[in-house]
């Protein structure tokens, strides 16, 4: 599941950026500031002076408009995001990169109700980091885009950690966002702690990609781990593997009563309550303009799914 857009490895500068699949490769003019919570260290190379910062923020100042420069968050990097003002510096093309799998995953975790990440400039790309969006009770947006081209792929994504610890929106694709991408994320969270929305795209744009995610966490019954909530156009989600793990969830996908346009392909839901699967897993409002092609849904433990919503007459 998931396409990569940068392999795991530090970057090196090579002409014309071309990526050689080993490293994190950058067009030789650009700019890379690399992210460490402990800051230099002893052994850390000569040529890196002033180039390892301890916090996003700063990493950000060093950062140039729309010239490929990228910040390279090191595995163990650790941050608390404790407001919203951690992205102030951010710029068009900007590229926020962590290298690490597992435990060494860069972390950002949001500690407070009003801990936000707002992308508000265009060509944003966010890839490889671990987003722990649950620390406090009730996040009330932890990420919202309203820029054009942005991306947030191959992320770790916990939206919930417990009934006191979870947000209420984890990511908001808003007015402005059009042809963002939700690419290859992971998102979890706990059983019966529930988000209201898990993705919610509230912003009735053009060209909104959320492909190749593996979802599993509890959302509002019937908004669902992926929620278009207005008449996005062209949309295209395809090949996502989603679990709502509320205790009556109806939806994983859920398109509201709005002239949504595009195509939902290959996606395979599963709710909890048991009712008429082909109605349930992906519900579309009255008005909804997609065109569906091989979803499942299944709504019993220990069964394979169904087509949903029904099949063409």
């Amino acid at each position: 599941m998931g396409v990569p857009l940068f392999p795991q490895a530090p970057f090196a500068p090579f002409p014309g950026g071309v990526d050689l699949g080993t490293v994190v490769v950058m067009p030789t003019a650009a700019n890379a500031v690399f992210l460490r919570s402990i800051g230099p260290q002893s052994a850390d190379p000569p040529a890196l002076t002033g180039k390892i910062v301890p916090t996003l923020a700063a990493a950000l100042a060093q950062i140039r408009s729309g010239l490929a420069d990228t910040v390279i968050a090191l595995p163990g990097h650790s941050e608390s995001v404790a407001d919203a003002t951690m992205l102030d510096n951010l710029v068009p093309g900007t590229k926020i990169i962590g290298v690490g799998r597992g435990s060494n995953m860069p972390v950002f975790r949001w500690t407070a109700t009003g801990s936000q990440w707002i992308i508000n400039d265009a060509d944003v790309v966010i890839h490889g980091l671990r987003l722990r969006l649950e620390g406090a009770n009730g996040v009330v947006k932890a990420i919202v885009s309203t820029a054009a081209d942005c991306v947030i792929s191959g992320c770790d994504i916990e939206v919930a950690s417990g009934a006191t610890a979870k947000a209420t929106i984890a990511v908001e694709l808003g007015t402005g966002a059009a042809r963002n991408e939700i690419v290859g994320n992971r998102w979890r969270g706990t059983a019966t702690h529930n988000v209201t929305n898990g993705l919610l795209v509230a912003g009735a744009v053009e060209g909104i990609r959320i492909t190749d995610n593996e979802m599993v966490f509890s959302a509002t019954a019937a908004n669902g781990n992926i929620n278009v909530s207005v008449a996005a156009l062209n949309i295209m989600i395809a090949r996502n593997l989603c679990l709502n793990s509320h205790t009556a969830s109806t939806a994983c996908i859920a398109f509201a009563a709005a002239a949504s346009t595009g195509v939902c392909a290959d996606n395979r839901v599963g709710t909890i309550n048991d009712g008429t699967a082909t109605a349930q897993g992906i519900t579309v409002g009255a008005g909804c303009l997609v065109r569906f092609f091989e979803n499942y849904s299944d709504d019993e433990p220990a069964k394979s799914g169904i087509l949903t919503p029904g099949a063409c007459t």
